[in-house]
């Protein structure tokens, strides 16, 4: 049975790993954001902490608090905090004051920008100055992207001026970056793993289907005996598999019952065809003696059937092809008045059964035979090749339509043509000649050009020159 690159097997084997790559993306997007948003709560936090301790300490809404005080607890708050090159951002602006910050540099060069800008284009990405109240995402050339907390200061009614506090997101930005290196390396060993582990379970749950199908190729090349043996299992195989062999076990019986029939058939029809062969040639009726003789090559050739399909009835030998072709040369004009020509090697042998082989070779004959004229030439040919011998019997008869080329080997079955010009034939000749040809290991196949008369051939192995 041929194996085909999109069998069950990897189907099943693409389709787990095609579900293991979206469980494993699914589940890197879902942890990739959720990891970015834990972050992010947690800088938020900490912001909000800072504005509390801001204003625990300042206490910027306090009575009769000035732009001057203010800008001064605002100094003291920022000196007693501690700082990493890349933390945390303060930015207190105050009306009238100088901007208060612990970042003096990036502040400045985002003051001149705003400064400088005269409204004729927008400024683009939102930067720590310019950033709402409340929570919000601003962005930098210098700091890149920033979580920033704008709060205003002063007494109610009397706001003073803005504190923002800001926390760079490139940490955020970085752990999402490891989590995605570590995750694509751990991603791919279990993509690894995950095919490795579908093209197992592929291979577990279809050796079961493969057995079956082993088991109907061997029952298409003609051995009934096989079985599955996997009926003992509870699931749903085991169920096919005991209803596959129960079907094997009827066809196997009809089978038997066929051959049993056809055997005892023709061999009890040999005994009264015996008996009235004999009256007949005492009465000499030679019509009926011509219908009874086909009678009897139908009964041999059912034989011949029937012993094939429940026997080896081939006897392999090593055959000498000079002297094969020779008895046939001297047996050919014994089946009828034709010009035969036969040609073959001068020296070599074949492994076969020479009696099957000149048996198929003389029912090839039989039916050029049945559609040709006397006189009329027929060609049998031997080709060596390849350790293989090919024979081949043409004629020169009607020909066969190209729709029935592969139906001349069926039982009983004749050609429109030859139907019309045979006589006394059994319609079984051609069967034969393929049931003995594929029991030497070898094929047997006809060609034909309507009108123009058809060939012929057959393909055996074992040729030694």
């Amino acid at each position: 049975m041929p194996k085909r690159l999109g069998g069950l097997r990897l189907r099943l084997a693409v389709l787990i790993s095609a579900v293991s790559v979206a469980v494993l993306a699914v589940s890197f997007f879902a942890l990739r954001k959720d990891t970015g948003d834990a972050l992010r709560d947690r800088i938020d936090g900490e912001l909000a902490d800072q504005w509390s301790e801001f204003v625990a300490a300042v206490h910027p809404s306090s009575p009769g608090m000035t732009a001057a005080e203010l800008a001064r607890r605002s100094r003291r708050f920022l000196a007693s905090q501690a700082y990493h090159p890349r933390s945390r951002i303060f930015v207190v602006q105050i009306a009238g004051e100088p901007t208060i910050t612990n970042e003096q540099a990036v502040v400045g060069r985002e003051e001149d920008r705003e400064r400088n800008h005269d409204g004729s284009e927008e400024l683009g990405e939102t930067g720590l100055l310019g950033a709402p109240p409340g929570l919000s995402t601003a962005s930098g050339e210098e700091t890149g992207h920033l979580r920033v907390m704008s709060e205003p200061v002063g007494a109610p009614g009397n706001r003073l001026g803005t504190f923002r506090v800001a926390d760079p997101l490139q940490p955020v930005e970085d752990s999402q970056a490891e989590l995605s290196a570590a995750f694509l390396a751990v991603g791919l060993l279990a993509l690894v793993l995950s095919i490795a582990v579908a093209a197992l379970a592929a291979t577990v749950v279809t050796r079961p289907l493969r057995r079956m199908a082993a088991v109907a190729s061997r029952v298409e090349a003609g051995d009934l005996s096989r079985r599955s043996g996997l009926g003992g299992r509870n699931d749903e195989v085991g169920v096919l598999a005991h209803a596959f062999d129960r079907m094997l076990d009827r066809l196997e019986l009809a089978f038997e019952r066929q051959r049993d029939f056809v055997s005892d058939a023709s061999h009890e029809l040999r005994t009264p065809l015996t008996v009235l062969r004999g009256q007949l040639e005492q009465l000499g009726h030679e019509p009926a003696l011509r219908e009874l003789d086909r009678m009897n090559r139908l009964v041999d050739d059912m034989l011949t059937l029937a012993a094939a399909e429940a026997t080896d009835i081939t006897q392999p030998e090593p055959i000498d092809l000079a002297g094969f072709l020779e008895d046939m040369r001297r047996d050919l004009p014994l089946l009828g008045d034709r010009d035969y020509r036969l040609e073959g090697p001068a020296a070599g042998t074949l492994q076969g059964d020479p009696h099957r082989l000149a048996q198929v070779l003389r029912n090839l004959v039989r039916n050029a035979i049945a559609v040709t004229e006397p006189g009329d030439q027929i060609t049998v040919t031997a080709t060596a090749h390849d350790g293989r011998l090919e024979f081949a019997v043409g004629d020169h008869g009607p020909g066969i339509a190209p729709g029935e080329l592969d139906k001349v080997f069926d039982r009983f079955h004749r050609t429109r043509d030859g139907r019309e010009r045979r006589r006394g034939g059994t319609g079984l000749g051609l069967a034969i000649a393929r049931v003995l040809v594929e029991a030497h290991g070898g094929r047997i196949w006809a060609e034909s050009t309507p009108g123009a008369g058809a060939t012929f051939h057959v393909d055996l192995p074992g040729y030694r020159p």
